[in-house]
């Protein structure tokens, strides 16, 4: 936190109450965090935003058309937290205890928007279903295609449409048994 902002709070009289969370402020943080990853070539994946006692705000980074496993270091991770951390110490809307947390989404990340699944055609996906399918709730198959909300999924040389409205959750599937035979 700048000292600046510190001496300031530090000069008022008793404790500040807790800052609310906006939606306003929301869409702001991640506003900064799409301003963060662009300065540093980086891609914006998701920002989940919570106000437990103190703010925690999660920002999901990843390089551009990256494989699974050849993400992002820790390093960068760090400097995009720093560029936040700037971001948010200026603003008076902001808490002065907050944290925030910069991390890859990981290699079986979730799939909640439509971009997410835009980016995981042709690659193999897990579904948790509201309603099952053929009596399953939880399927694992290859995606084929997304399109205007609909999901078409290869499961065992058979092809279904499910509509996104019928997912429950999803995440990228990834196969560690074929990436420990590859070493």
């Amino acid at each position: 936190m700048g000292r600046k902002r510190k001496r300031r709070r530090e000069k008022q009289q008793g404790s500040a109450p807790s800052r609310p969370l906006t939606p306003e402020i929301g869409r702001l943080i991640e506003t900064w965090a799409l301003e963060a990853v662009e300065v540093h070539d980086l891609e914006l994946f998701d920002v989940e935003t919570a106000p437990h006692g103190r703010w925690i705000i999660k920002v999901f980074i990843d390089r551009p058309g990256a494989e699974a496993g050849t993400g992002i270091s820790v390093g960068e991770c760090a400097e995009v937290s720093r560029y936040i951390e700037t971001l948010l110490d200026a603003d008076e809307r902001v808490p002065e205890k907050y944290v925030i947390e910069v991390s890859s989404p990981g290699i079986e990340r979730p799939l909640k928007k439509p971009r997410h699944l835009d980016q995981a055609v042709g690659k193999d996906v897990e579904l948790v279903l509201r309603e099952p399918i053929h009596g399953r709730n939880k399927i694992i198959g290859h995606l084929l295609r997304h399109e205007d909300g609909l999901l078409e999924i290869e499961i065992e040389d058979e092809t279904f449409e499910i509509d996104w409205d019928q997912v429950a959750r999803a995440k990228l599937k990834f196969d560690f048994s074929e990436k420990s035979e590859d070493r």
